[in-house]
């Protein structure tokens, strides 16, 4: 990670004042050399010249989608501005396609971006991890399967669907409209979730540990397992007889949460809630219980400030000032 971050600050350090800390920048890291790519175009061509195993970060801004072949790492500055660094998200625009060929070992992962469209898989899509991430649709395309999905702190706005002989892990999540197959071939696990949207006529086969369940209609189907779980909807757990509570709302448990998704809300627990409703391992039920609690800040290193000079000085020296964010 060292040599890493030095070579990305020595590629930053290359850069002239036209690509200062507001320019959209892409930087791709091949066999410890740092490719660096420019502008709203710059996942693309990073994208276009990785090879599986490589590590693509993104600065803040706004980047056009490019469809996924490749196993690489895409890591991103955040899903949400964050108000102790003053760092913005990076957003990714325009649904985009997941293929990566069944003979690439390299594991995709995606961490620290904002998307407002559809994520595709298609072919077979094994292993791979979403963090940290704002997502509005994942669903699949033709005869897509994804196997061994694991999403952690990562939201999802609309919807996520798993195809047939499909499986997913989803970790202090907060997840809308989950839906999978109900030939009993795919399977979630949810553990210290937030779902909204729950129809049990949607979901066979799945397992919940520690979440809260907002829902309307449609109890869950005696194929699914829940524990020590919570629901405003009184049918809920009646074909899942475990330790599991129904509450007579939301705003009982929420400090503001009222079933209406937000990207701005952070789904925080009443105090009360937090003493009345744990989860197996004692902690809170939701996004900021278990051993993992929820943050949207990401696991790497992220640039929050890079100024350029202009020009070097009449010796060769040319002034830099970076200010870097550790990450978790």
């Amino acid at each position: 990670m060292k040599k890493l971050f030095l070579s990305l600050v020595a590629a930053l350090m290359a850069a002239t004042a036209t690509y200062a800390q507001s320019s959209m920048l892409a930087t791709l890291s091949h066999d410890g050399e740092i490719t660096t790519f420019y502008g709203a175009s710059a996942l693309a061509r990073a994208h276009e010249a990785a090879v599986s195993g490589d590590v693509i970060t993104l600065s803040s801004g706004t980047f056009s989608a490019i469809n996924i072949t490749k196993g690489v790492t895409i890591r991103g500055a955040g899903m949400a501005f964050d108000p102790q660094t003053q760092s913005e998200p990076t957003i990714i625009v325009n649904e985009f396609n997941i293929e990566i060929p069944t003979t690439d070992t390299s594991r995709l992962t995606i961490e620290g971006i904002y998307h407002n469209s559809t994520l595709y898989y298609k072919g077979t899509l094994t292993g791979a991890m979403f963090m940290k991430s704002r997502f509005k649709t994942i669903n699949y395309s033709y005869s897509g399967k994804i196997v061994n999905l694991t999403m952690l702190h990562c939201k999802v706005a609309n919807e996520l669907i798993l195809s047939s002989n499909s499986s997913a892990a989803c970790i202090n999540c907060v997840v809308c409209n989950p839906y999978n197959s109900s030939d009993a071939t795919s399977n979630y696990e949810f553990t210290n979730c937030i779902l909204k949207g729950i129809d049990g006529n949607r979901l066979s086969s799945n397992t919940f540990k520690n979440c809260y369940l907002y829902s309307n209609s449609n109890a869950l189907r005696s194929s699914n397992m829940a524990f020590n779980c919570v629901s405003n909807y009184t049918y809920m757990f009646d074909n899942v007889p475990a330790n599991n509570n129904k509450i007579a709302s939301t705003a009982a448990v929420f400090k503001s949460f009222d079933g209406t998704y937000s990207d701005q809300q952070t789904f925080e627990l009443t105090d009360a809630a937090k003493e009345t409703y744990k989860g197996i391992d004692g902690t809170e039920i939701g996004i900021y219980g278990g051993n993992m609690p929820f943050s949207a800040v990401t696991t790497n290193p992220q640039i929050t400030k890079c100024n350029v000079a202009a020009k070097s000085t009449a010796d060769g020296k040319l002034s830099v000032d970076i200010e870097v964010n550790g990450g978790e």
